[in-house]
């Protein structure tokens, strides 16, 4: 244990396996648990497993809307397609590649987490200032899937985002590292890669808003970082991918992000008022356990901010907000849930936010229009707010608090 000024006496060894996560909230890892989870996921009814992720049949065929996820495929770019294909079938490492290898190696077995900007709808980097948006994605997403998704969360919100474009590695890969992070085995690269920049923006005292928006895989990331963060809090005391190659000039050495194993003592401890900046929207949460480091009461709002949406028959969220035994697999997840009657489909764009843009905007006017619509609020941990959060922040709004 080591003590530093401005530091928590924590651990100072390099956070690597489970027995830091999951077990610290009275559930250590289990492969028999895993499996339950899942077994009771995959009893949906009817067992359409395609559909649940793909949604309905009539919404796979052309035209699609402008970001639709399955704009991917098209013929008209097939060099795309191809690309999508490759990263999401063919297994490659989660890691920086190593700097002796040639490129086109690096580009097929080394998909690392990488940081990117995402500009507002206006191709502003500047905009709202005291507020700090962050993306985290889900399984079998390259950078075209990334920059759709983030591209539509910008034009619907009015923000610019931070991507944290957490790399497909292929199916099985991206299974495998949901599996480390959901039971707790391990702190994943993505969680490595992304607790360093939220922990940042929350630091900043020009930041007002700390927003991470996650979907699927990166609710697990999410809630494998919230629990880091909640370490080394301290409570209330009383009182884009790869550059494009230039005519002319070259274009700037990508960075990537440092893939170190994290130490908790080199970050300064969290006030209490600067884990309130963080809200989380989470799309199709799968995590074990996401929790509050603070409940409500009579005298503080629950701390951090957390909203949960989930389609009724998308089967990964299934694992998680919408798991059919919850008490059984010690499921814990806290904050309003919202769920999408009867609708199938598991892709962020064409299942969540198309669907959330037809009913909420209206026109150019900020904010949603003032109902849960098109999910409804379930009440499996008592009455959600009538609007989510998230809503109003809808064509550049702002929730009044």
């Amino acid at each position: 244990m080591t003590t530093h000024a401005n530091h928590h006496p924590i651990d100072d060894q390099p956070v690597a396996s489970s027995q830091a996560q999951n077990a610290v909230d009275g559930v250590p890892p289990d492969i028999g648990h895993l499996a339950g989870i899942a077994g009771d996921a995959l009893r949906i009814s009817p067992p359409l497993y395609f559909q649940s992720v793909f949604g309905s049949p009539s919404t796979w065929l052309p035209p699609y809307r402008r970001f639709s996820e399955f704009g991917l495929l098209s013929l008209w770019r097939p060099l795309r397609a191809l690309k999508f294909l490759q990263t999401t079938w063919l297994p490659s490492v989660p890691r920086t590649p190593p700097s002796f290898t040639p490129p086109i190696l690096n580009d097929l077995f080394w998909q690392p987490t990488v940081l990117l900007q995402r500009p507002d709808h206006n191709g502003n980097y500047t905009t709202f200032p005291e507020e700090a948006w962050f993306f985290v994605n889900g399984i079998m997403t390259n950078d075209a899937v990334a920059q759709v998704n983030a591209a539509l969360l910008a034009e619907l919100f009015h923000r610019p985002i931070t991507l944290i474009q957490n790399s497909t590695s292929s199916l099985l890969t991206d299974l495998l590292q949901c599996a480390l992070d959901k039971e707790g085995w391990r702190i994943t690269e993505s969680v490595t890669k992304a607790l360093p920049a939220i922990y940042d923006a929350l630091k900043d005292d020009q930041k007002e808003r700390v927003v991470v928006i996650a979907h699927s895989q990166g609710t697990i990331i999410a809630a494998a970082m919230l629990h880091l963060l909640k370490q080394f809090t301290r409570p209330r005391l009383a009182a884009a991918g790869a550059p494009v190659p230039a005519a002319a000039y070259a274009p700037p050495e990508f960075v990537y992000p440092d893939q170190s194993p994290l130490r908790l003592a080199d970050f300064a401890p969290l006030e209490e008022r600067e884990l309130a900046k963080l809200e989380l929207y989470c799309f199709a949460t799968c995590a074990n356990v996401l929790t509050y480091f603070r409940p409500a009461n009579g005298t503080h709002l629950a701390l951090p901010y957390i909203e949960h949406f989930g389609n009724e028959n998308d089967i990964v969220a299934r694992l998680g907000m919408q798991a059919p035994d919850p008490v059984r697999w010690d499921i814990r997840i806290d904050g309003p849930r919202y769920v999408r009657p009867g609708a199938w489909g598991h892709l962020l764009n064409a299942h969540y936010l198309y669907p959330i843009a037809d009913a909420q905007r209206l026109g150019r006017l900020r904010g949603g229009a003032g109902s849960a619509a098109p999910f409804v609020g379930s009440d499996a941990i008592g009455a959600p707010p009538d609007s989510p959060r998230l809503f109003a922040y809808i064509n550049g709004g702002s929730p009044l608090a």
